[in-house]
């Protein structure tokens, strides 16, 4: 029979034991492990994610389709990610380019470990370029009124529905990725110079870019995504402001500031490099790696 004495004496002995077991272990069986890959952002979307108004166009990547256009002052490439964007894309375009670079053995292995993806889209898919082009001068014409109601009235309603679509592919080609959607800048800015007609005009169109931008924030939490709005970082950088961040039309944009280069009439709307660099870049910088 063991005493208490003898008992405490071998399980004192059998703890050191152990003990010297664990930390032999600790020092030996794991060894060390590689680095953690360097993290992948992914840039998906229309003209504003490509970068239009900020430079020369370029021939775009393999990634996208070839009648694509890009800038090298895209906010993607700006922050270090691929340019996936395309020119004039719609919601049903980045599911596609999505789809296509998923098959693709070139780009599958980056879209299936992406860390983050940005998408700008929306616009085209309710025909908020034509309606700026047919409204810039006065909102009170017929043509920029049946814009209008088919923009807001008709497209604006079927947009959560499609946004809810592409990111279900998103995700489902890039499981890892984080997924942040953002909004537009608003377009203009009132000043003391505007007749009251020009500053209805631009209450109202930026009054439609603020309806646009709640739908994809509202479709952005519907689907449990990240929506970043970067209304602020373009207040008061307006086509009319002192400092315009947007390419203006040819009768009221400051040369050397906000036109249009020659030859690139699809400028005219968008973010200039500085909208890019100051405006996109400032909203995203925390989310991307």
């Amino acid at each position: 029979m063991l005493t208490n004495d003898l008992i405490r004496r071998r399980t004192a002995r059998l703890a050191g034991a152990l003990a010297a077991l664990a930390l032999t272990a600790g020092l030996t069986a794991a060894p060390a492990t590689a680095a953690d890959p360097p993290p992948i952002y992914l840039g998906f979307g229309d003209s504003y994610a490509a970068g239009i108004g900020g430079g020369p166009y370029l021939a775009p990547s393999a990634w996208v389709p070839a009648d694509c256009i890009q800038t090298e002052v895209a906010y993607p490439a700006i922050l270090g990610g691929k340019n996936l964007a395309c020119s004039g894309a719609t919601t049903t375009n980045v599911s596609a380019i999505v789809t296509a670079a998923a098959y693709n053995p070139g780009t599958a292995a980056y879209l299936a470990n992406a860390s983050v993806i940005t998408v700008t889209v929306g616009g085209n898919d309710i025909d908020a370029g034509a309606a700026a082009v047919q409204c810039a001068t006065s909102i009170a014409t017929a043509t920029c009124k049946a814009a209008l109601v088919n923009s807001l009235a008709v497209k604006l309603p079927q947009l959560p529905g499609k946004i809810k679509a592409m990111v279900a592919v998103i995700k489902q080609k890039a499981p890892r990725a984080r997924i942040v959607l953002t909004g537009y800048p608003r377009l203009f800015t009132a000043n003391a110079l505007m007749t009251e007609q020009q500053k209805t005009t631009v209450r109202t169109l930026n009054s439609a870019a603020d309806l646009l931008n709640g739908t994809i924030a509202l479709s952005a939490l519907a689907s449990r995504v990240k929506y970043v709005s970067v209304t602020n970082q373009f207040t008061n950088h307006g086509i009319g402001s002192a400092e315009p961040w947007i390419v203006g039309p040819g009768p009221v944009c400051l040369p050397t500031i906000n036109c249009a280069l020659e030859g690139q009439p699809l400028d005219v709307f968008h973010p200039t490099a500085t909208g890019y660099a100051k405006g996109y870049v400032p909203a995203l910088a925390g989310l991307v790696p």
